[in-house]
């Protein structure tokens, strides 16, 4: 890529920008906008190489959480810490200072609690309501009023569909090709009251069949309560369970590192929640309850089918995590795999914080196979394994101590240690350690750390700082090095690593926001080399990757916001030349009328190889996560349109197209389409009573 053509899109994308400024009109942006733009920040927050998390379910729990808010006069002190912006120290402030001085008549009054200025009010605020007045007592669990005070229906039909005809619809069932329609069908029935949750959900499959209403590849549902007296939470049904700092019990999801270089490393545990997500490869099926209060004790049952690749008789490798069952392979061993799974917790709130313990009891119904590449040596084999673990988390002065022990039967064990202390109203410092070890078999875990997904195999030391040098400009930067004891994906030896990124924010005003990030990745990466007597060996040299950014947010009237973003990537795998990636896009949000929104974006991009790919974050159907990555040469442009038609039904439809200039495939295997142009469809309507 030359010096000229990165120069060419600066000055496309400033002229873009500048012409937009001098064109619009309208009306004041709504809270629904703001929610919207606090849930695409916690996205974008991710390291996007983290491909393989759980976020579907993530970003459910957000939407969920900022369509209920929750009240500040009544909310637990582990309630508020599920609001993004709020740790331990500010959840117990909050709970102390409605206690001590009064109950809060505003949001607006958070700001007189110890640790929470603007910039935290600012971020928190579509998560919170100081409630109606109309509040019911513990005693009248017998009144219908208590299950459906606050109660509302909603109601999801989804459909997505990528245009062009791919591979797999081209051939016979009896080659291997798909057995459904190219159609994604998604829907989902709820009602929610505030101690009363009822739930379907199902799911089809890009290539799967459906025949009826009763043949989803994927059904999930939940009768759950929670908030009655003592019974904080009891849900039979589909559910998940986040304890600790995931290392043990953890598959609601997770972020990893990224440009929150404080909160995205402690974890707040949600403890046991209702499964709403199509993600079938994650969450329990069975009965889960938690009753207490200081003094709280869970337990769970799951007994849920899942599926796995035969490799003998009686001998399937770990259940897969695609969910996937569109060929006649695939669905003949769909459901293959019985796993059952019993559990609990028991955790302790003292003067300083809270102290837990937990466990679990797995079995397989099949032997599990741990596979015959290097990498998988030290997997988990058999059809039996437990789990314990132990994690703390105190507030000592200015710091919050936080961390989490799990060891498993078969000798693997695993830790992770930490502070985050506060500098000052300014400052935030956090450091952490992690040992995962390469036997550790955390199959339900999602702890920090440089891999995504069950934490094992890791070592590493981060990190992160955060300080706001004035009220408009703030710096946030980590440093984080990490080591692989034993071969990973791709490697038959120990490697190591480091990464850094820093970034600097600029907000002038309330309708500006200029932010300028710069990532760098260093780690061994390994290639094959002969030796003097001819032989294969294997060797490492560095793989890096640094990438850089700037992006202005610019809300240049009521009605109309502008984004504009540059990247650039550089990369070099072992023993080869460096390659050079960049992408710009510019997008609008237009809010024509108070119930009709418009997104639109255009992207143009270039990399010399994959290594030098390129992500964006792409506003998307609700419940949707988008991000997409893109490498060679071309661009993509999308339309979003969001329509209120009432206060009970809402559409959207979202038609994108991604064009390549230098292929005349895309995508390979099943997957592949003859062309250089794959566009995608998507509809959603939303009922609300």
């Amino acid at each position: 890529m030359r010096f000229h053509e990165i120069k060419s899109c600066i000055l496309f994308l400033i002229l873009v920008f500048t012409v937009s400024l001098s064109q619009l009109f309208a009306q004041q942006d709504s809270v629904r906008i703001q929610l919207e733009v606090e849930i695409e920040r916690a996205i974008e927050e991710m390291d996007p190489e983290e491909s393989e998390l759980d976020l579907e379910e993530l970003l459910r729990y957000f939407q969920e959480l900022a369509n209920n808010p929750l009240n500040i006069n009544r909310a637990s002190v582990d309630d508020l810490m599920q609001i993004p912006g709020l740790n331990f120290r500010l959840a117990q402030n909050i709970v102390r200072h409605r206690s001590e001085e009064a109950p809060f008549s505003t949001v607006e009054e958070l700001t007189g609690v110890s640790g929470i200025g603007p910039a935290t009010l600012a971020r928190i605020r579509p998560y919170v309501t100081v409630g109606s007045g109309l509040e019911l007592g513990r005693d009248l669990y017998l009144n219908p009023r208590f299950w459906t005070n606050n109660g509302r229906f909603e109601g999801f039909s989804r459909y997505q569909q990528v245009l062009q005809e791919q591979e797999g619809y081209q051939r016979p069932d009896s080659l291997g090709g798909y057995v459904g329609s190219p159609v994604k069908y998604y829907q989902r029935f709820r009602y929610i009251s505030n101690h009363l949750s009822l739930n379907l959900t199902q799911d089809k499959d890009p290539g799967e069949p459906l025949s009826g209403p009763a043949d989803f590849d994927y059904t999930s549902w939940h009768i759950a309560l929670r908030g009655v007296g003592r019974l904080q939470a009891l849900v039979l049904g589909d559910y998940s369970v986040a304890f600790g700092q995931g290392l043990l019990l953890w598959n609601g999801g997770a972020f990893g590192k990224g440009s929150d270089v404080i909160r995205g490393v402690s974890k707040n545990e949600r403890g046991i929640r209702p499964f709403t997500s199509a993600q079938e490869a994650i969450g329990f099926r069975g009965i889960a309850a938690t009753w207490g209060r200081a003094v709280q004790v869970t337990g769970f049952y799951s007994n849920r089918q899942r599926t796995a690749s035969v490799v003998d008789d009686g001998i399937v490798n770990f259940p897969t995590q695609s969910g996937f069952h569109r060929t006649l392979n695939e669905r003949d061993r769909r459901n293959n795999l019985g796993q059952e799974t019993m559990g609990g917790r028991v955790r302790v709130r003292i003067p300083y914080g809270f102290l837990g313990v937990s466990a679990f009891y797995n079995r397989f119904d099949h032997e599990i196979a741990h596979g015959s590449q290097p990498y998988q040596a030290h997997n988990f084999a058999g059809t039996d394994l437990s789990g314990y673990a132990a994690d703390y988390r105190l507030l000592l002065g200015n710091a919050i101590l936080f961390g989490e022990f799990a060891y498993t039967d078969n000798g693997g064990y695993g830790l992770l240690t930490g502070a985050e202390v506060d500098l000052g109203r300014q400052a935030d410092l956090l450091f952490a350690f992690r040992h995962y070890d390469k036997a550790l078999h955390s199959i339900f875990g999602a702890g920090f750390g440089e891999q995504s997904g069950r934490p094992r195999n890791e070592e590493g030391f981060y990190i992160g700082l955060r300080h706001n040098i004035t009220s408009q400009v703030r710096i946030s930067s980590y440093v984080d090095q990490f080591r692989f004891p034993a071969p990973r994906f791709q490697t038959r030896q120990p490697t190591s690593g480091y990464d850094w990124l820093g970034q600097i924010e600029y907000q002038p005003n309330r309708d500006l926001s200029v932010y300028v990030l710069f990532r760098f990745k260093l780690r061994d990466q390994e290639y094959s080399a002969t030796d003097e007597l001819g032989r294969e060996i294997r060797l490492l040299d560095n793989n890096k990757r640094t990438g850089s950014r700037f992006q202005a947010d610019y809300q240049v009237h009521p009605r109309v916001r502008l984004r504009s973003r540059f990247d650039l990537v550089r990369a070099r795998a072992a023993v080869s030349n460096p390659s050079w990636g960049y992408l710009v896009f510019q997008d609008i949000r237009f809010i024509a009328r108070h119930n009709l929104r418009i997104d639109a974006r255009i992207t143009m991009f270039d990399t010399d190889d994959y290594d030098s790919r390129v992500f964006q974050f792409e506003n998307d159907l609700l419940y949707v996560l988008s991000n997409v990555m893109l490498f060679d040469q071309g661009q993509r442009m999308y339309l979003l349109v969001h329509y209120r038609a009432s206060d009970w039904l809402e559409f959207w439809i979202k038609a994108a197209t991604t064009m390549y200039e230098n292929r005349n495939t895309i995508g390979s295997g099943l997957a592949r389409i003859a062309g250089n142009r794959k566009s995608d469809l998507g509809l959603q309507i939303r009922v609300r009573i």
